[in-house]
């Protein structure tokens, strides 16, 4: 099954290829040029320099420098010929690498979320990274040998075959081409192994890398509870492991060229013995084994390409199953579109689950008229985030319908969908650059006015003014030269810059002190006109002001009204509130 899936696997990065027809049939006709100049033209050329210049007792300079020529003549050729013929096949290969690093970054935009939970960064990165220049350092030396070196070998039989045919009872040295064939023997037995003990490299390698991005994204939790000797005792060991993988590929790998060597050896060996009983003129002799030379050589190096390919390959089956992991459903060819949207929301009879023996979800429905502003609360695990997440398409839904203004999200386009609702994340993402570019992922289009308004909105203007090149700033990867209420003030003026029917705040002023955020719940009432809210949050000084609190416990609704309707009712509203006066959670 993994021999079928690594060689029908290399058809889906060939239709790249169409862009680079001339380079591939030049790169053919060079090939085949340098093959044939050195199977045949090499040998064939030794024996009639050798039986001209060497056969006269005297002979003209003007022709000795003819005779000396020949030999530039046909070495410069094959040198240019083998030249361009491997910077052709360098420029198709990078059209396949580039096929394929583009296939797999496209492909980490489509995978859901569910994906990147199961599975670490580091296997990932591997896979993007290692794996891809795997193939691509294979392909270097491939790309020298892939069409000279078969030319250079079917040339050098047809250069034996002349040779021999030419000397009495020569044919009988042709029996000796039997052991060109057996030389395929080792090719395949250590080929396979190279395949085998390559894909396990690569998986302990994509480990080891796992454990390099885990210590670099908790590099202040290892410090904080001294796990430096702990982390460095297990990446020794899995950096261990790749080694002892890595080398066993290598011994497979290596023990190619040597196994066919000894065949060359016997080979020669035994043509040396039977010329000698033939009689064959030493010109002959010396033209035929050069021939068997240069059969050999190919036949050698044949075989390093056999076992580059099987390092590609144990590469390549690593990225096709990576490429062949589930998409976020698509919508239909014709998705449905919606425009000037009122933002009414609605899940109906919805279950939902992260793990299969566990629902977060059970049937729930929920409707949110438009325009309107409500808060979801409720213990840690009611539900709440998963809500918002469900809405953005983070996730799929097992069963039930969530619609936007009676139209089915499944049956729109994700990113129409998307642009729909602006969302301010707990823990938002910042991307390393300046302030300006991170808050411009709010709306691309944006300009500059557009910017510094979103930003005098959400009350970000004062520490921004403050840094030392104001807007454009660099904030350093994720953002880490600012405080985490300074990133939550970015995340919402891109909310601001957004301008979305569709707010979605998920715990967004946690960070901020009372003070910051008592300054920005004006802006924020502005934000909320003419918008459906929905905030996720434990701050409940924010819910005095939203239309409707819905409460939630266990994926399930237990209270909905005002938060001075809640409060007079009791109930597990009360009791949160309660607990979040006196300083601790429920």
């Amino acid at each position: 099954m993994r021999k079928k899936v690594r060689y029908s696997a290399i058809l889906k990065y060939l239709d790249g290829l169409r862009f680079c027809r001339w380079q591939i049939f030049f790169a053919l006709v060079t090939g085949v040029i340098n093959g044939f100049a050195s199977g045949f033209g090499i040998p064939i050329l030794l024996k009639y320099l050798i039986g001209k210049v060497f056969s006269q007792d005297d002979i003209a300079t003007w022709l000795l420098l003819y005779y000396c020529f020949l030999p530039f003549v046909l070495i410069f050729v094959r040198s240019i010929c083998g030249f361009l013929n491997t910077y052709l096949l360098a420029v198709v290969g990078q059209a396949i690498l580039k096929s394929i690093r583009l296939k797999i970054f496209q492909k980490i935009q489509l995978l859901p979320l569910a994906f990147f939970h199961k599975t670490s960064a580091g296997d990932v990165i591997s896979r993007a990274a290692n794996d891809v220049n795997t193939i691509q350092s294979c392909f270097v030396s491939i790309a020298h040998e892939i069409f000279q070196r078969p030319i250079t070998l079917i040339s050098g039989i047809i250069a034996v075959i002349f040779l021999c045919l030419r000397v009495a009872n020569g044919w009988t040295m042709l029996l000796l081409l039997i052991l060109i064939g057996l030389s395929a023997i080792p090719i395949i037995f250590f080929g396979r192994r190279v395949w085998e003990y390559n894909l396990i490299a690569q998986e302990k390698i994509s480990h080891l890398t796992s454990r390099l991005t885990v210590n670099l994204s908790t590099a202040q939790e290892v410090r904080a509870f001294v796990m430096e000797d702990r982390e460095t005792r297990n990446y020794r060991r899995s950096n261990t492991d790749y080694s002892k993988a890595y080398l066993r590929a290598c011994k497979a790998y290596y023990c190619i060229v040597p196994s066919i060597e000894t065949w060359a050896a016997i080979g020669i060996g035994v043509a040396v013995c039977h010329g000698y009983h033939l009689h064959i003129p030493g010109d002959t002799f010396l033209a035929l084994g050069t021939a068997l030379f240069l059969v050999y050589e190919p036949v050698k190096n044949i075989g390093r390409l056999y076992g580059n390919l099987q390092c590609s390959f144990s590469a390549l089956f690593r990225i096709e199953s990576f490429l062949d992991e589930k998409e976020v459903d698509s919508p239909p060819h014709n998705p449905s579109s919606i425009h000037d949207i009122r933002g009414e929301i609605h899940f109906d009879d919805v279950t939902f689950s992260y793990d299969p023996n566990r629902s977060v979800l059970q049937h729930f429905s929920l409707r949110l008229p438009a325009g309107r502003s409500y808060a979801l609360v409720g213990p840690s695990g009611a539900g709440k985030t998963t809500l918002a997440s469900l809405l953005l398409r983070f996730y799929e839904i097992q069963s039930g319908r969530i619609s936007v203004d009676g139209v089915n999200i499944n049956h729109l386009a994700t990113e129409d969908l998307r642009r729909c609702i602006a969302f301010v994340p707990q823990e938002p993402t910042l991307v390393s650059g300046t302030v300006y570019e991170n808050i411009l992922w709010g709306r691309l289009d944006a300009t500059q006015q557009d910017v510094e308004m979103a930003i005098r909105n959400a009350h970000a203007d004062k520490f921004i003014n403050a840094l030392p090149q104001g807007l454009h700033t660099p904030i350093g990867e994720d953002g880490y030269l600012l405080s985490g209420g300074q990133r939550q003030r970015i995340a919402i003026a891109r909310a601001f810059l957004r301008n979305a029917p569709l707010l979605i705040l998920d715990e967004a002023t946690s960070a901020l002190d009372s003070q910051s955020e008592s300054d920005l719940r004006d802006s924020l009432k502005s934000l909320f006109s003419g918008r459906t809210v929905i905030i996720i949050s434990h701050r409940f000084s924010l819910l005095s002001f939203v239309d409707e609190v819905i409460v939630l416990d266990d994926g399930a609704i237990v209270q909905r009204g005002t938060h001075g309707e809640l409060l007079r009712d009791g109930g597990l509203y009360k009791q949160l509130y309660i607990a979040h006066t006196h300083g601790h959670d429920l």
